[in-house]
């Protein structure tokens, strides 16, 4: 933001050899494709460059650790460079603690060729993942970015204001971090996330993220930080969280994996949730390049017991190992596809993508695959979000007002929305009984559906152009009833030739349907990659990962 001070930024923590000059990133005009800019820069040897890969995942790079290939040093050092680089080119960053990180690698590298032995499960004791033949180990320093508002021990902790610099620094990990930690991870930067932490997209006092294969494009949010640094290859692995999308809606946007897990699953750090008074409970979970990456982090974090540490963690570990029992045919997954969430029809790309994967799915011997019908999901988005904000935005704006901090317009919309208001103790009573009689009705609405797992769009196009994400229910509607869901890459892209507007006359579902069809120009979207969801009930987290290994047999797409 122009009047915010830029001595605030990331950037001044970067060496000043990782500092790009501005003739250099003026070859990058908005609306560029920086994923390549990290080549053209020179800045990172062929050795950086190839740890970074875009096409390499975080299992991939810890076994290279584990077997001596590369050192934890050699692998923070170079997504510790390519980070400081994306973030000059995406906004992408709040934090970075480059040599703090590079002390932790360099003392892991140390222990393990004094002992032989590494410190935990990111530092290779062994792990059982889903295939039989995966059973391997993690090594030691993997480098993980996390979200501001998470607790990393001698940083600040901020929900997007200018405010949360005069915060102090955490005092020790919070619980999420601590795991990890203890597992081998290295921290060495955290992300950037909207003021407020309630947007589908990502701006804030630190700045504004944008989708490193667009950047007209938003990366998503609320985890945008997260997801941009991935997917422009600064980070192996994010840890981000979900109120209503926050994981969903930048994995999809920038064409990365993530599972949003049920509630109490794994640590969230209780008392930093956006939403106090827990009328809706946020997920914390990965961002990150593959779906077996998903599965070692979960095994990883729910394996250490996180409940012993976390007073309102439920005691199930992660049985991706037992194999679900489908419910179709001969066995089969009985998958529900749903086109549409009945308030809003997906944009063509969207239905394009769609239409291919359930076609090859259906060709397929390993799913029955039958239509999935929406229920009342415009009635849950609608009091999901009636239930984020139960005071009427009064402390979001009370933040910024002991600032003098403007309120940024997509934060005015989410406050503003025709059902929030500030509730009495007996309204919020009331809300929460309708919560909770809307999700009994769901969950016999879905269970007479008869479906193991549900494919769905992630939101009702790609990544949108910045400021005009402002439709939530494709992914809310899972977090008001509490499912798990995944977001997925299906290996196609917006191509303006193939997903022409819509010309035809037809009934609008709602006013936000006729904006997000009417407002849909194809050459926007170019080459934003497409992702779909999908969905099981609460606490079939396995479920979903599971039918996702199956699924991925015919990925990527086109």
């Amino acid at each position: 933001m122009d009047d915010w001070p830029q001595s605030r930024s990331a950037t001044r923590a970067f060496r000043p050899s990782l500092r790009l000059a501005t003739s250099f990133l003026a070859n990058y005009p908005p609306g560029s494709d920086v994923r390549s800019a990290v080549e053209a820069s020179g800045l990172l040897s062929a050795k950086e460059m190839e740890i970074t890969a875009l096409t390499s995942d975080a299992t991939a790079i810890l076994e290279r650790i584990k077997g001596k290939e590369l050192t934890a040093v050699e692998v923070v050092t170079a997504f510790g460079k390519r980070a400081a680089m994306g973030h000059q080119l995406l906004s992408c960053l709040t934090d970075f603690f480059f040599e703090e990180a590079l002390v932790r690698a360099k003392d892991l590298d140390d222990y393990y060729e004094r002992t032989g032995e590494l410190v935990g499960p990111l530092h290779g004791q062994l792990i059982a993942v889903s295939m039989p033949a995966m059973l391997t180990s993690f090594s030691e320093g993997l480098p993980i970015s996390i979200k501001d508002h998470m607790d990393v021990a001698g940083h600040k902790s901020g929900c997007g204001f200018s405010a949360d610099t005069a915060s102090t620094p955490a005092s020790k990990h919070g619980s999420m971090a601590q795991v990890l930690y203890d597992a081998g991870a290295v921290f060495y930067c955290k992300t950037n996330l909207p003021q407020s932490v309630m947007h589908l997209e990502t701006y804030s006092f630190w700045g504004q993220v944008v989708n490193p294969y667009n950047t007209k494009l938003t990366a998503g949010g609320s985890s945008g930080g997260c997801s941009a640094l991935v997917a422009f290859g600064g980070s192996p692995l994010s840890i981000g969280s979900d109120i209503g999308g926050s994981l969903r809606s930048p994995a999809a946007a920038c064409g990365l994996w993530t599972l949003k897990p049920t509630t109490l699953r794994v640590p969230r750090d209780a008392g930093s949730s956006p939403n106090p008074e827990d009328s809706i409970v946020e997920s914390w979970g990965p961002i990150c390049r593959s779906l077996r990456d998903i599965d070692r982090w979960f095994s990883v974090v729910i394996g250490s017991k996180p409940w012993l540490r976390e007073h309102d963690l439920v005691p199930i570990p992660w049985q991706i190992s037992t194999p679900t029992k489908w419910s179709g045919t001969e066995g089969r997954i009985r998958l529900g596809v749903m086109w549409h969430d009945g308030a809003v029809l997906p944009q063509p790309p969207i239905r394009r993508a769609l239409k291919a994967l359930v076609d090859e799915l259906t060709k397929n011997s390993a799913f029955e695959v039958v239509e999935y019908v929406p229920f009342k999901h415009f009635e849950a988005s609608e009091l999901a979000h009636e239930l984020y904000f139960v005071d009427g935005g009064a402390h979001i704006r009370a933040i910024a007002a002991g600032t003098g901090e403007r309120i940024l317009p997509l934060t005015e919309w989410v406050i503003t929305r025709p059902t929030v208001k500030d509730h009495t103790i007996h309204e919020l009573w009331d809300l929460n009984l309708r919560r909770e009689a809307l999700r009994a009705e769901y969950l016999e609405h879905y269970n007479s559906q008869n479906v193991d797992v549900v494919l769905c769009p992630v939101g009702p196009g790609p990544a949108p152009p910045l400021g005009t994400s402002k439709y939530w229910g494709y992914t809310s509607v899972w977090n008001f009833v509490d499912y798990p869901a995944a977001a997925f890459p299906t290996g196609l892209y917006a191509d303006p030739l193939l997903d022409v507007k819509d010309t035809g006359v037809r009934t609008w579902m709602s006013d936000a349907d006729e904006k997000i069809s009417t407002g849909y120009e194809p050459m926007d979207f170019a080459g934003a990659p497409l992702c779909l969801q999908l969905v099981s009930r609460r606490f079939a987290d396995e479920t979903v990962v599971q039918g996702l290994y199956k699924i991925a047999k015919v990925l990527p797409l086109g």
